[in-house]
């Protein structure tokens, strides 16, 4: 699994994966709920996050990301190698994943190539260009989850093409034949994007942890 972990946090004001959650950083209690379900983690940060993650033995390895989403994804793919028959890519600002929703994309992705999980929308979504409703519209979460050298391959591509992806879906339905699959995704799976949205998730992760605040 590649966690990505290396953007500049702007709509947060912080960096919102050192922010401190019952006394670890956000995005290591993302690393711990996917460790136990995969062989190997990647964790891609930013440079001046590396020297104090490095101090906390954790169970991945640390990679410096680029300035973009995809080039970031690209760091992690070019640290495992192309060794991996089935790769995950997550957001390291969801550290609620459940991990029977893990091992379902990835036991989906094993039968066609690519298993991404989607909720439907919260609110209608209308099209920019047309001001029209769009019917059919999934929202997409993380992981996603695809066969490792094909997904290899279409970054090879998106980067030969100067191509910046949405996520890593976006990548591989305009670089690869891969099939994906819509796994149903978890309301819980929350992404941290605003300071709010910290509390929200502190308050399951004590929870659970019967841990009060640091």
């Amino acid at each position: 699994m590649i966690v990505v972990a290396g953007g500049s946090s702007a709509r947060f004001g912080d960096d919102k994966m050192m922010a401190m959650i019952a006394g670890k950083p956000l995005v290591v209690h993302t690393l711990e709920a996917v460790a136990s379900v995969v062989d190997r983690c990647v964790l891609v940060c930013r440079s001046d996050q590396i020297e104090a993650l490095g101090r906390l033995a954790l169970d991945a390895d640390l990679v410096p990301g680029g300035s973009t989403r995809t080039t970031s994804e690209m760091a992690g793919l070019a640290a495992l190698g192309g060794r991996a028959d089935l790769i995950g890519i997550h957001d390291g600002a969801r550290p609620l994943v459940p991990v029977r929703l893990i091992e379902t994309l990835f036991e989906v992705a094993a039968r066609t190539g690519g298993a991404v999980p989607v909720l439907d929308p919260d609110a209608p979504v209308i099209s920019r260009k047309t001001l029209r409703l769009v019917d059919g519209v999934g929202v997409v979460q993380t992981p996603q989850v695809f066969a490792g050298g094909a997904l290899t391959a279409a970054y090879v591509q998106a980067a030969q093409a100067d191509y910046e992806g949405q996520d890593t879906a976006d990548v591989v339905m305009s670089f690869s034949d891969i099939e994906i699959a819509a796994v149903a995704g978890d309301p819980g799976n929350v992404k941290v994007t605003y300071p709010g949205d910290v509390e929200a998730v502190r308050s399951r992760i004590e929870a659970r942890s019967h841990i009060g605040p640091a």
